[in-house]
């Protein structure tokens, strides 16, 4: 059949159109599960659901008790359901039993695999695609994430305000289930009240990510390379991965030097918001980290950031040890021997 997003997917399950075939894959596991609901409801629409309907778990499932349960007839429905998760643990031999009931998809059945990846060079997934519906599932970029927090703040009945929703963005990033998990804190925590404000967000959502991030540019800056190293490590504690570190740092440093700049022309905080694409509940702080920080010290270390990106990119097995790299690279720019005089606006 085809290749489609999350979206095209809702629209079609919403228009009936219910595929015998499914493969959704991805990091994104809360825009899984969202579809996975979608599925469900859509497939399960008559008596006896629970007769129908069936998980395995690919790391302890018998192939065979998989084949068995799609090959079953519905009972008092059109359709059953049978799910298989982390699809990615399916060995070869695995991938070659079920590969009948992908070149003859039983009609009666919709079966859906569920892997954080798939290998498309495999001739079972090339398969797969031409006869099933596949459903890539990639995390949203930080422009995209309003949408997706106002449906998530619909399914608990509330809205937020816009200087809430920048704080949560902030606070936790693009990962769409941690941002699920502190929206719902946050509405239990306002009870009946419709609207979440920036207070609610402050007394429920942990901050850690923007913390951490400004704390350990602070450390790079100044060369305090023992702290940088701990900062890192709280980063990548907190669920991100070396890419996302290495990306939210080189934006920081990039508002850092686009601040400075903006103070040297005289621009108000608002006109500097604006310029630098934060939002001004939020521009205050890196405006005073920026008057801190020496500009060519700023080049320098972006610089050593860049090359970082590049090397990481080429070579993404040693990404761990690319970022141990760059601190200690940053953090010898940053040697009070290497840098001018801080400049004061």
């Amino acid at each position: 059949m085809s290749s489609v997003d999350s979206k095209l997917l809702a629209q079609q399950l919403d228009r009936g159109q219910i595929a015998s075939l499914y493969f959704l894959h991805g990091e994104e596991t809360f825009m899984v599960d969202e579809s996975l609901e979608k599925i469900k409801e859509k497939v399960l629409t008559g008596g006896a659901a629970d007769f129908n309907y069936s998980v395995f778990y690919a790391s302890d499932a018998d192939v065979e008790s998989i084949c068995d349960a799609v090959e079953t007839l519905p009972m008092m429905s059109q359709r059953r359901l049978v799910i298989v998760k982390q699809a990615q643990d399916l060995s070869a031999s695995e991938l070659e039993r079920l590969t009948v009931l992908v070149e003859k998809p039983v009609e009666s059945t919709c079966l859906v695999l569920v892997a954080s990846k798939a290998d498309m060079r495999k001739k079972f997934f090339k398969l797969f695609e031409s006869k099933g519906v596949m459903v890539k599932f990639q995390k949203p970029f930080e422009n995209q994430l309003n949408p997706w927090i106002t449906y998530i703040a619909k399914k608990y009945s509330k809205e937020l305000s816009p200087e809430a929703a920048e704080l949560l963005k902030e606070s936790v990033g693009s990962n769409l289930t941690d941002i699920n998990n502190e929206l719902c804190k946050a509405a239990q925590y306002v009870g009946e009240r419709s609207r979440i404000e920036v207070d609610d967000i402050r007394a429920t959502v942990s901050r850690i990510r923007v913390h951490t991030v400004f704390e350990l540019v602070n450390c790079m800056g100044n060369g305090d390379c023992a702290n940088s190293f701990t900062h890192l490590a709280h980063l990548l504690d907190s669920g991100q991965n070396e890419v996302g570190v290495l990306a939210m740092i080189i934006r920081h440093f990039r508002i850092l030097m686009l601040c400075q700049e903006a103070l040297r022309e005289g621009l108000s905080q608002a006109q500097i918001a604006s310029r630098v694409g934060v939002h001004g509940f939020f521009v205050k702080e890196y405006i005073d980290q920026a008057r801190k920080q020496d500009f060519k010290q700023l080049i320098q270390i972006y610089d050593v950031l860049l090359d970082t990106d590049r090397a990481l990119k080429s070579n993404p097995l040693s990404s761990h040890l690319w970022l141990e790299n760059l601190v200690l690279q940053a953090c010898r720019q940053a040697t009070p021997e290497s840098t001018s005089p801080k400049v004061s606006y």
